[in-house]
């Protein structure tokens, strides 16, 4: 009589885990129907197969025009893998990187500067779950930039500091006895001294337009996050 129980607890649990090996090879297998069951949980959770790698930063830094200069595209909603009818804003977009079919782009909603709202955006976006992160703003070192590298950081997690819109700086900057490469080190000299004051031992910082790629860091910056994976 027990040996017939153990037989048939036995064919229970090769069939509980039958289903649940398939239900998740289903899942893999449809990125859509993934992000249509976390979008009831407001958060999509990074797709495991891929090296996720988060655009994040203050509101209007720059970020989605940062991604799709990466792919080399305008139309945002272009190669993007999570549903084409979620045009919201507010949570985390999608896209393939065509340099490296291993890496996704996210384009996360941006942080902003009130401190209970910060504390609010790292369980909104879940930040754990990215493997790699480019932080950017459009102005000086912001405070909520600050928080965020120190998440980063604390979460043992590594990533690019991206100054973006430097061209627009440039171009309505003027210091006598100034040229643009003086002007250009000494924004990379304060935003590495920001960093170093965190924790921060080798900042990697770009300093770049995402709309004039043939100039500043760009070039520098795809090169360097094409050989980090």
């Amino acid at each position: 009589m027990e040996e017939m129980m153990m037989f048939f607890y036995d064919t229970f649990i090769s069939f509980k885990n039958t289903i649940i090996y398939y239900f998740r090879k289903g899942e893999e297998s449809c990125p859509q129907r993934a992000r249509k069951s976390s979008l009831r949980k407001s958060q999509p959770p990074p797709l495991k197969r891929y090296i996720n790698v988060a655009v994040t930063g203050p509101v209007d830094s720059g970020k989605s025009t940062l991604v799709n200069a990466m792919r080399g595209v305008e139309d945002e909603d272009e190669a993007r893998v999570d549903s084409p009818g979620d045009s919201s804003k507010a949570l985390p977009r999608s896209y393939l990187y065509p340099a490296n079919p291993r890496v996704l782009l996210w384009d996360l909603p941006g942080i902003e500067t009130y401190e209970m709202k910060q504390h609010a955006y790292l369980e909104k976006v879940d930040l754990r779950s990215y493997d790699f992160f480019i932080l950017t703003t459009s102005s000086r070192m912001e405070e909520e930039v600050l928080y965020l590298a120190k998440e980063i950081l604390r979460m043992d997690k590594s990533f690019y500091f991206v100054r973006t819109k430097i061209d627009i700086y440039m171009r309505s900057t003027k210091q006598p006895n100034f040229t643009q490469g003086d002007l250009l080190r000494e924004i990379r000299k304060y935003f590495s001294k920001k960093l170093q004051s965190i924790g921060v031992n080798i900042p990697r910082i770009f300093l770049l337009s995402a709309q004039q790629v043939d100039k500043y860091d760009f070039e520098d910056f795809i090169e360097t996050f094409n050989s980090q994976f």
